[in-house]
């Protein structure tokens, strides 16, 4: 079997004509933005030119407060962490313990409990909660 390299002349056409109408819709889009133009960063330059900030003028006083206050903000922290997680293991040491009871209280309902369904559908009655006033305004009448 023998491929041929030839490309049929309306094929050509067609791609010459796709890229004459590219062409044509790039050239009414305006000019191309050229990050390198120098327009362009002087407009950027005026539009987001930030003066620098002066540091203020720190005493040992003030450093040492401020390392106090990243200790103490960093010990508080680690205990609302540890309390999260003291709490999940206490939950899920309850949750076990109920699986144990019900494994022993009734082998058919522990495992309709450990049945997974094979599709999971999200509920239609939840909505994405929003703060803007509801469609349907209350009645008070």
């Amino acid at each position: 079997m023998v491929l041929s390299t030839r490309i049929p002349a309306t094929l050509l056409r067609a791609t010459q004509a796709t890229k004459a109408i590219k062409k044509a819709a790039n050239a009414r889009k305006g000019p191309v933005q050229d990050a390198s133009n120098p327009r362009y960063e002087l407009m950027k330059q005026i539009l987001f030119y930030q003066q620098p900030r002066e540091l203020p003028d720190v005493s040992e006083e003030d450093i040492e407060r401020h390392m106090t206050i990243l200790r103490a903000e960093k010990i508080f922290k680690m205990t609302a962490s540890s309390k999260r997680r003291a709490d999940r293991a206490r939950k899920f040491d309850a949750m076990e313990k109920a699986y144990e009871a019900l494994a022993e209280a009734d082998p058919r309902l522990f495992e309709a409990a450990c049945h997974k369904s094979g599709t999971v559908t999200f509920p239609r009655q939840m909505r994405v909660p929003t703060e803007t006033p509801p469609v349907k305004i209350w009645n008070y009448n």
